[in-house]
């Protein structure tokens, strides 16, 4: 029967290669793995994060073939600087065994007439043309001509129609003389009993055989409107007091209203009188007829 080592923490079985319990979570660093700090060098368990030593971060280990390529480049290296070296020293040797031992010159019996040398002139040397940089020029932006935006035309507006205005026809005005101007009394101007109350007004021009000047009054009596005149050829007229006079209420202040317009008078078929204003009414006035 197999005998499983046991938690020294929690007394449950674990494998040897196990560094931390499954069941309880203890690290067991006699099972880690030691490794070399690379700072200080010095051994530390493989599940520390950082060397109890130095506080240096703990790496792994480099893998074998990266450290078996290292060592074939230095090797490859050293032979091809041992390879360069020894060539440059084999050629070093020759040219120092020519220098000590120059060739002996072997003898020819027969006399050959050797020409004279001649000395041929050495060629002058034609001076080389120094290239001169010609400066290329600097290209010159040619500016673009900004667009010119072509406006677009505006519809012509139509004409407007212009309503003609059919005239109005004058209406032919039914009146045959204007509007009368009054001379006085105006604006409530008072009289007493006693004193002649006489209307005035600019004359007209003369009237036609049955044309008259229709003077009218207005007055208060008894809180009623009530209504009188007389029709004259004049353009005055004075009013009798003993047919109008006290006829106003006192709380107006016996106060008259008066106007004259021009009527024309004539008799119908049964022989009734009929009128017809022949002129507008001109502005109406007031006045006071007291004690």
């Amino acid at each position: 029967m197999t005998t499983h080592p046991t938690c020294f923490n929690c007394g449950e079985p674990v494998k040897p290669e196990w560094a931390v319990c499954p069941h309880c979570g203890q690290t067991h660093p006699s099972r880690s793995k030691t490794i070399h700090c690379r700072v200080c060098g010095r051994k530390a368990k493989s599940y520390l994060a950082t060397c109890p030593h130095c506080g240096a971060y703990l790496e792994p280990r480099p893998f074998p073939l990266v450290r078996v390529s290292l060592g074939a480049v230095l090797v490859l290296g050293l032979g091809f600087g041992l390879f360069q070296g020894w060539s440059t020293i084999s050629r070093g040797v020759e040219q120092a065994v020519m220098l000590v031992s120059p060739p002996t010159p072997t003898f020819t019996p027969t006399a050959t007439f050797t020409p004279t040398a001649t000395a041929t002139p050495s060629p002058t040397a034609t001076p080389s043309p120094t290239a001169t940089a010609t400066p290329s020029p600097v290209p010159t932006a040619t500016p673009s001509p900004t667009p010119t935006a072509t406006p677009t035309p505006s519809p012509t507006p139509a004409p407007a129609v212009v309503a003609t205005s059919t005239p109005t026809p004058t209406p032919t005005s039914e009146f045959r003389y204007g509007k009368p101007v009054l001379i006085g009394p105006l604006e409530d101007r008072v009289y007493s009993q006693n004193e002649e109350l006489t209307l005035r007004w600019q004359d007209m021009g003369p009237l036609g055989p049955n044309e008259w000047y229709a003077v009218r009054l207005i007055w208060m009596q008894d809180g009623q409107p009530a209504y009188g005149g007389a029709n004259v050829k004049e353009n005055f007229w004075i009013v009798p007091p003993e047919q109008y006079w006290g006829l106003a209420d006192l709380s107006t202040g016996r106060q008259y209203e008066w106007y004259v317009f021009i009527e024309e008078v004539t008799e119908n078929a049964e022989g009734q009188k009929v009128s017809k204003p022949v002129s507008p009414e001109s502005d109406h006035a007031t006045f006071l007829w007291q004690e």
